[in-house]
């Protein structure tokens, strides 16, 4: 991008800013579902006989705009989510796994402003054959094979929270994937403000850690260094708001 562009570009949103302050204009689904498929369009790979796109999307909001969907945040993630499938199928886009949207609370945005974090997360087979199915209200879950959970040679990681809030905690990473941040559904849930709700996400792959950062507001570091996708190490520190983590094995 040129110096030209990125002026224009500028100028552009400045005006669309006062616009919509002037008009007091709220932030409307549709202008969030414009965004998703023009950065779904952008952020595109391609590979030998297809095009892939992400199917994560993460949009943050001003805090103002965020309580206003809220009362219908779920049924809107559904129905964006859905919209960007479609997107895709008919530009002959290939989503690695269902689409999936998730809105964010970021207080540094102004009214009316969007950013969105999009990622590629794979959809695992044997995770789909092992998920569980319901019978009436009944949820079943299929049994875990004992080897699944103590395989001798594997390698325990565990993440020890060396400062911040949660000091002195210790979190012991399973197989699978496993979310770090502030809201209670996380796996590893701590009590940093500055963590944002759902941070970012570890999963073992290749008896090693790859941590992900899920668009967080605040990014994460490892080692002092800011990524949005690395494979850990023992030893290694990563930084999350104010909180630092080292990752043990044993």
């Amino acid at each position: 991008m040129d110096w030209l562009e990125k002026n224009e570009r500028f100028w552009q949103r400045l005006f669309d800013s006062l616009f919509r302050r002037g008009a007091d204009v709220s932030l409307q689904p549709v202008e969030i579902a414009k965004k998703l498929a023009k950065t779904m369009a952008a952020r595109r790979t391609v590979s030998v006989s297809r095009v892939y796109v992400p199917n994560i999307y993460l949009v943050n909001l001003n805090p103002k705009d965020f309580e206003r969907l809220a009362a219908f945040e779920h049924a809107l993630a559904r129905e964006l989510a859905g919209y960007l499938k479609k997107k895709a199928a008919e530009q002959n886009l290939t989503m690695v796994g269902e689409p999936r949207v998730e809105l964010e609370v970021e207080d540094e945005l102004a009214p009316g402003e969007v950013r969105i974090h999009a990622r590629m997360e794979e959809g695992r087979p044997e995770e789909d054959a092992e998920t569980n199915h319901v019978e009436g209200d009944t949820l079943i879950y299929k049994a875990i094979e004992e080897e699944e959970v103590d395989r001798p040679g594997r390698p325990s990681f565990k993440l020890a929270v060396i400062a911040g809030p949660d000091a002195g905690r210790t979190f012991l990473l399973r197989p699978g994937k496993q979310v770090l941040g502030r809201h209670p559904a996380c796996d590893f849930i701590l009590t940093d403000e500055q963590v944002s709700r759902r941070h970012c996400q570890l999963e073992e792959s290749h008896d090693r850690l790859l941590l992900t950062d899920l668009g967080s507001r605040n990014g994460t570091l490892v080692n002092g260094k800011r990524v949005e996708r690395a494979f850990l190490n023992p030893g290694d520190r990563m930084q999350v708001g104010r909180t630092v983590l080292e990752l043990q094995v044993s």
